[in-house]
């Protein structure tokens, strides 16, 4: 009976009868709708003037850039990148047969919207803000949970990206709940709050001076040490009414310079004259007074850049963290247009996101064209970005694993640990997402895992025992593995081989057998691992 309702609402999902969340999920108010249409125009331009910069390069470089991506290449990539997931069959049918001329324009927007974006942002956010032994990925660990829901209900609501940098640099209340959690990650100790804000919101690697002047760069070990005094003040205490421990300022706190005395004053980086110290004054809201405004010369273009390195999988500036003088980007006047283009918006993401997203550059295919291949730094090509372990799960889980259409990227779902030993055993050390991860070990876990194994088996894979369905023809059994697993329709030359493969089946049986072998074969393709 269980399998009888699996088929039917798998079968409802490839048939375009979908469960929860669809493209057009996402019902905005009247304000916001006019605020969509104000802002439209702003977007366009901006989209515009980035491919203006661009190309300009690629004219100077005799650069040739790649062509337009395909409807399918393109879908994956949005759905990728703005979500975290690979798109659902059924979204993914109705993209590629809409003649719309809008529609990727419509596709980007309407994503950027979603729960979905949201809780994928809180995910990337997690992994960025806490030390990699924290990364909910990877720890089971509730207060890592309870930050990636605060983090989800900033998204959601679309705060600016100011305020929500300022909600972590002001934190305070229990060491387990929310932003303060950033705080107990690193022990409040005010040289690692200091390495990780400097490097996270403003792309500089000011912990490279802490234990001696940097020989190369541009920061000294005072300057290190100076902006540690910003978190000074910090300490944690029993709150005494049964809420654990709490995240809090004392009026005093001062941190000195290693083997001496000497105590340091707070000094803004790459700021020649200190803020005025008054030891009563929270030092930390000095800072986020400071970090968003226009005398900080570092953190719109921190910001801006690596947005740009999530979508086009390297930095203006690569990697995105390592923004010193000795690292200049790559194409300056673009990485500044982006800076200010995102303090016009007053640090609206999503602007930031979309103006990207609408761009010739971004709807590039990432297969090599004819003659010489465009270096990546030029983005005149889409890089290939490697599925994280979480999103190949959740991807797969979603189109293909799952007894259900509904996927669970909620930290709280009941699959969770099912996610976590996955994640776990494909867990892979490099941190680039251009980097392919996939070894020997990794390689393995996804031939013989248990995913896997239970996916192509007809008795038990939800997608196989769907397309037992008698109204299915081969054609259409072929089609629906290519769009699951790789998000596109097959060639004549693949289609043609997998229909011998399967006409080639004595009977009823043996033919469930061999989908479940084609099965196996795209879940193991190279191609199924990455973004394009």
């Amino acid at each position: 009976m269980f399998r009888t309702i699996t088929a039917v609402c798998a079968i409802c999902s490839l048939c375009g009868v979908t469960q929860g969340e669809d493209l057009n999920d996402s019902v905005l108010g009247v304000g916001e709708t006019q605020r969509v249409e104000a802002v439209g125009n702003e977007i366009d331009a901006a989209a515009k003037r980035i491919d203006e910069i661009l190309e300009s390069r690629w004219q100077q470089d005799s650069i040739i850039p790649a062509d337009t991506a395909s409807d399918a290449e393109f879908c994956r990539r949005v759905f990728l990148d703005i979500t975290g997931v690979a798109p659902p069959v059924s979204q993914l049918r109705e993209f590629l047969d809409s003649h719309d001329p809008n529609k990727r324009v419509e596709l980007i927007d309407t994503l950027l919207r979603s729960p979905k974006h949201a809780s994928h942002m809180a995910s990337r956010w997690i992994d960025i803000l806490l030390p990699n032994d924290n990364q909910v990925a990877v720890r089971p660990d509730e207060n890592v949970a309870a930050l990636h829901r605060w983090l989800q209900e900033q998204f959601l609501v679309n705060k600016p990206y100011d305020h929500l940098v300022g909600g972590f640099l002001t934190a305070g209340g229990a060491g387990n709940e929310g932003p303060a959690i950033f705080y107990t990650s690193h022990e409040l100790k005010p040289e690692r709050i200091a390495s990780a804000t400097s490097r996270i919101f403003m792309g500089i690697q000011l912990q490279c001076a802490q234990c001696h002047d940097h020989p190369l760069g541009q920061w000294t070990q005072e300057d290190f040490w100076q902006y540690a005094a910003f978190f000074g003040q910090l300490q944690q205490r029993d709150s005494r009414m049964g809420g654990g421990m709490v995240v809090e300022d004392r009026s005093g706190g001062e941190v000195t310079f290693p083997e001496t005395e000497r105590v340091m004053l707070p000094r803004y980086p790459g700021v020649k004259t200190l803020p005025e110290d008054d030891p009563s004054e929270n030092r930390r809201r000095q800072l986020t007074i400071w970090m968003a405004s226009r005398d900080n010369p570092f953190f719109a273009r921190a910001a801006a850049n690596r947005v740009w390195g999530h979508l086009f999988g390297r930095g203006l500036v690569d990697p995105v963290d390592d923004m010193d003088v000795d690292n200049p980007a790559s194409h300056p006047e673009l990485l500044q247009y982006l800076a200010d283009f995102l303090i016009e918006q007053r640090f609206d993401l999503r602007d930031l996101y979309a103006a990207i997203g609408r761009t010739k550059a971004y709807g590039r295919t990432s297969a090599a064209p004819m003659g010489e291949i465009p270096p990546p730094d030029s983005f005149a090509i889409m890089n290939v970005k490697t599925l994280t372990p979480a999103q190949y799960f959740d991807s797969m889980q979603q189109n293909v694993f799952r007894r259900s259409v509904v996927i669970a990227s909620d930290l709280s779902s009941p699959d969770r640990g099912q996610r976590q030993q996955f994640i776990s055993r494909m867990e892979a050390t490099e941190a680039s997402p251009r980097d392919y991860p996939h070894g020997v070990v990794q390689a393995l876990g996804l031939l013989n895992g248990p995913e896997v194994t239970q996916a192509t088996q007809p008795a038990s894979g939800a997608l196989l025992l769907a397309m037992q369905a008698p109204f299915f023809t081969e054609a259409q059994r072929i089609e629906t593995l290519f769009l699951a697993v790789l998000s596109r329709r097959p060639t004549d030359a693949e289609a043609k081989r997998f229909a011998e493969y399967l006409s080639s089946s004595k009977d009823s049986e043996s033919r469930e057998a061999a989908l479940g072998d084609l099965l196996w074969v795209l879940l193991n393709t190279a191609e199924c691992t990455v973004c394009p």
